[in-house]
């Protein structure tokens, strides 16, 4: 044991060292990502946004429609003039643009966006706050030039207290905002940029973007703050009004996605419009006043205008539904915990020790091979359970550490426990039944340690041939060896049937033993019964006989008695014997010698007697003085006795 303890422990250390080791390097960072795709897809599928967020896309379905009418996307501003107006009719609470209106088109394009914004006065642009790698000397007069005075006055929030812990990834150098006329008369302004994790997958966005030391809000949040509203900024969250958004040391929050968000058709609130101008509000396609009180989301799942991103809720996400999800997740106080290291370095800790111990140690295979897999379910439970809870717990650093520990272990066992199942095999196939063998095989480690010596309760049988030295002397030593031969086959499978241990044949005598090496409760009653069947055995063995020719006739006499005796390896180094030895087997041995004594082929006694008096009719022979004994003991024999 102490060995296999070492043995474990080195296991669980290795393992736990090299997964926490990939796991600081971020290897296994994206087979997470997978993990939590998964989770996402599986708990989010179905969660919807508020009912007061809504959501208008440009879709085929509209780009089709709207082609002949206005070309090729993108299309002239003043169309979006209808869009406010109808929205304005139906009491919209604010309207946020994922559109990009950063260049002017030139003339009534641009006046009629303009005009249709200032007059609806709750529409909320955006603008991108960017990070250039590749500067050259086109775009390098670009670079790091600040934001217009009048923009940074009325837009950058004013009223940020605290700081990163770490700074948000490289500095940013560059944005892009709506063209001035435009910004000027916005409500306010978002910022729509993100950037995709290491497999390319949008999950997070950092809610408030810094530039040149200012701070603007992403478009989900625009509609929640002004340049005056309270944020606080610490280590792992982003306070704003009375709403803790959770977040990671470079300032990312994770978007808690939504996979159940219906859409509007921009071409059908065009249609509609046109009706209500034409006086035709009976048959709309789309009423507006399914827009009132509410914040209304415009953006595209149109390939060709290419806001189509893949996120964990799916691969051809419109890059509007993460704005969505982030305001969503703020309105409902919906947000996702990130995860904390020390949970998973717990959890790596784990799935090393607990599993290289519960492969190595427990005794039974079904319990080595289901403990892992018991292991996996509970954790995954249990991060699916976290995840509900919006606490995101890491799986793969757990699983890793959890299935090295099971193959390296199980590669252990295997290689280690052949060695001992053929030293088990060899130690006690000569004595024992095929089923005791595979009882011994599977707690071998047991029966190793029980070799080395024990005290054990066992109920011992000798039986001995009468007049086998005159059969012996008148007869030539090969029809000797052959007729014990025949008797020694005969009676050895009786005892192995009873699952007794065949200590030795001394002679023409057997010793045979129960109760050991595997414990049981009843050896007493299958030695008796062992004895019975011999002795009715032995008429079909003297038929045997007679058939080669032996005109002698086997007569055996059997004694028995239980106690407590010494089991274990016995002998010299080079020849050892499993076998027994004590008090309790020397009195088996004289009871035998007193069978013809009392004209019995089998006695047992007093303390055998005690163990079967209910299940085996026996009847007294009387007391016997034995040599060694203080006081006489009462010797029986069965009844069925022959």
């Amino acid at each position: 044991m102490h060995k296999k303890s070492i043995i474990s422990f080195c296991i669980a250390a290795g393992i736990f060292i090299i997964t926490i080791t990939l796991y600081y390097l971020g290897v296994l960072e994206r087979m997470e990502f997978v993990f939590y795709d998964a989770e996402t897809k599986l708990i989010r599928a179905h969660k919807e946004p508020p009912q007061n967020i809504k959501v208008i896309l440009i879709d085929e379905a509209s780009i089709k429609a709207m082609e002949g009418i206005l070309g090729r996307w993108p299309w002239p501003r003043e169309i979006w003039t209808d869009l406010l107006e109808f929205l304005s009719i139906g009491g919209a609470k604010a309207v946020l643009f994922d559109i990009l209106f950063t260049e002017r088109q030139g003339g009534a394009h641009d006046s009629a966006l303009v005009e249709a914004t200032k007059t609806s006065g709750n529409v909320y642009h955006s603008m991108m706050i960017l990070r250039e790698e590749l500067i050259d000397e086109e775009n390098r007069s670009g670079i790091n030039k600040p934001i217009p005075e009048d923009f940074v006055k009325r837009f950058s929030l004013k009223g940020v207290h605290g700081s990163f812990i770490t700074k948000p990834g490289p500095e940013s150098n560059n944005y892009t905002i709506p063209f001035s006329d435009l910004y000027r008369v916005s409500k306010g302004i978002g910022v729509v940029e993100f950037t995709p994790d290491s497999d390319g997958v949008f999950r997070r966005t950092r809610p408030l973007r810094e530039y040149q030391g200012e701070y603007y809000p992403v478009l989900g949040l625009s509609p929640l703050v002004d340049e005056n509203t309270g944020i606080g900024m610490k280590r792992n969250a982003i306070s704003i009004k009375n709403r803790t958004m959770p977040i990671d040391k470079t300032g990312n929050c994770l978007i808690n996605m939504y996979g159940k968000v219906d859409a509007y058709s921009i071409s059908g609130i065009f249609a509609s419009m046109q009706k209500i101008r034409k006086g035709e509000v009976e048959s709309l396609i789309i009423n507006p006043e399914e827009f009132r009180d509410s914040i209304i989301f415009v953006g595209a799942s149109a390939v060709g205008v290419e806001d189509l991103k893949p996120t964990s809720i799916g691969p051809r996400t419109p890059g509007v539904l993460l704005h969505v999800s982030f305001l969503s997740n703020y309105l409902l106080n919906d947000f996702l915990h990130p995860p904390k290291k020390i949970i998973t370095i717990i959890s790596v800790l784990i799935g090393a020790f607990l599993t290289t111990y519960g492969v190595l140690f427990p005794k039974r295979y079904l319990i080595r091979t289901v403990f892992p897999v018991g292991m996996f379910i509970l954790y995954s439970g249990y991060s699916l359970f976290a995840f509900q809870m919006n606490y995101i717990i890491e799986v793969v650093p757990f699983v890793l550490s959890l299935v090295s520990s099971s193959f390296i272990s199980l590669g252990y066992l295997t290689f280690t426990e052949a060695k001992e199942k053929r030293k088990v095999s060899q130690l006690f196939a000569q004595y024992v039944s095929k089923d005791v063998l595979d009882e011994i095989v599977r707690h071998r480690m047991d029966y190793l340690k029980a070799g080395a010596g024990s005290k054990v309760e066992i109920t011992v049988l000798f039986s001995d041939i009468r007049g086998f030295t005159t059969f012996s002397e008148n007869t030539t030593p090969d029809r000797v060896v052959e007729m014990l031969n025949c008797y020694f086959s005969n009676m050895a499978e009786i005892i192995l049937k009873y699952n007794g241990t065949l200590d030795k044949y001394i002679g023409d005598a057997i010793m045979a033993f129960w109760g050991a090496p595997v414990p049981t409760t009843d050896h007493a009653e299958r030695a008796v019964r062992t004895a019975i069947e011999m002795l009715n055995a032995i008429d079909e063995v003297n038929k045997i006989l007679k058939s080669k020719g032996y005109e002698f006739e086997l007569r055996i006499g059997i004694g028995i008695n239980t106690g407590i005796a010494t089991i274990g390896n016995i002998g010299s180094e080079k020849k050892l014997n499993y076998t027994i030895v004590g008090d309790a087997v020397n009195l088996a041995s004289r009871l035998e010698g007193l069978t013809k004594e009392f004209n019995s082929s089998l006695i047992i006694s007093e303390y055998t007697h005690e163990r079967i008096k209910d299940k085996i009719a026996c009847k007294s022979l009387g007391n016997i003085k034995v040599k060694g004994r203080g006081k006489p003991i009462e010797i029986y024999t069965p009844e069925k006795n022959i």
